[in-house]
C-alpha cells in the first residue's frame, strides 16, 4: 500500500503557492516525490469525489533531478476543460497562458501600418512610415517582462499561416525589443495594452541591432532611412522574411 504525505506552506501571501507530495511505501520507503501548485492539488481532491467522471493529467512535476510532468492524475467533471482568457484589449490577435500557476501569459496586437513620429536619439523625424505590426506583450503578475515587435504584411486577417517579417529599423533582435533604459508601465487591465505601443515609438530610439540585413532598402544609415521615410508609406517590398510563420513564432515561445 502506498502512503501520501502533502506539505505546504499556510503563507498564502505569495502569488503561486505550491506544495509537496511524497509517496511512501507501507515499509516506510519513499516512492517518488511532486510539486505542484495548491490551487491543482485542491481542485484534484475536489474532484475525485464526484462520480461517472473521466480521468486526466495533473499539472506538476517530479522533484527529481531532471523534472518530468507529474505521473499523478485527477478527474474533471467534463473532459472539454473551460479555460477563459482575461477581458481582452482592441486588436488583440492572441492569447496565449505560457504559465498559469505563475500567471505569465503573452498577449499579441495588431497595429495598423502607419507613420509615427520618432525620436533618434537627439533628433526627431515627423510621420516616419511603418509597416504593419503585430507587438506582442509577455506579461507576470502586471508587469511587461519582455516586449516582441514583428512585421506582417498589410493584407487579410493574421492567422497561424500568416508570415512574418523582421522589424525594419532599430532596437529589435530576434523579434525582442530592446528599450535601453526605458521602461514600460505596470498594467493592471489587459485593455491597457492597445495603446502600449505608443510608449514604444515616444522613447528615444538608437543604432542598436540595426543592419542591412534588417530590410531590403539598401541603406546602411539609419538616420538616413528615417529621413526618407518622413511622410512615405514603408513600401513592403523592402521587408526581410523571418522565414517562420506567426503560428511557429508562438510556439517557440
Amino acid at each position: 500500500m502506498l502512503h501520501f504525505t502533502v506539505k505546504f506552506s499556510d503563507d498564502f501571501t505569495q502569488h503561486t503557492p505550491y506544495c509537496t507530495v511524497q509517496v511512501t511505501s507501507s515499509e516506510g520507503v519513499k516512492v517518488d516525490e511532486y510539486v505542484m501548485s495548491f490551487d491543482d492539488f485542491v481542485e484534484s481532491i475536489r474532484n475525485s469525489e464526484s462520480e461517472n467522471l473521466k480521468p486526466m493529467r495533473i499539472l506538476g512535476v517530479q522533484k527529481r533531478k531532471r523534472l518530468r510532468k507529474i505521473i499523478g492524475r485527477k478527474r474533471m467533471k467534463n473532459p472539454a476543460i473551460r479555460i477563459e482568457t482575461p477581458t481582452l484589449p482592441v486588436n488583440c490577435v492572441k492569447h496565449i497562458w505560457i504559465n498559469r500557476a505563475q500567471k505569465i501569459q503573452m498577449v499579441f496586437i495588431e497595429v495598423p501600418k502607419g507613420k509615427w513620429d520618432i525620436a533618434y536619439y537627439n533628433t526627431t523625424f515627423e510621420q516616419v512610415g511603418f509597416p504593419r505590426m503585430l507587438f506582442g506583450y509577455r506579461i507576470r503578475d502586471g508587469r511587461i517582462q519582455q516586449l516582441h515587435i514583428l512585421a506582417v504584411k498589410d493584407k487579410g486577417r493574421i492567422r497561424e499561416d500568416t508570415e512574418l517579417y523582421k522589424f525594419p529599423y532599430a532596437n529589435v533582435s530576434n523579434g525582442v525589443v530592446c528599450m535601453g533604459g526605458n521602461t514600460l508601465p505596470v498594467i493592471k487591465d489587459l485593455a491597457q495594452l492597445a495603446t502600449m505601443h505608443q510608449v514604444f515609438f515616444a522613447a528615444p530610439s538608437s543604432t542598436c541591432y540595426y543592419n542591412t540585413n534588417r530590410n531590403e532598402s539598401g541603406i546602411s544609415d539609419l538616420r538616413e532611412l528615417y529621413n526618407r521615410m518622413q511622410g512615405q508609406d514603408f513600401p513592403e517590398e523592402w521587408l526581410t522574411s523571418k522565414q517562420r510563420t506567426f503560428g511557429q513564432y508562438c510556439q517557440e515561445l
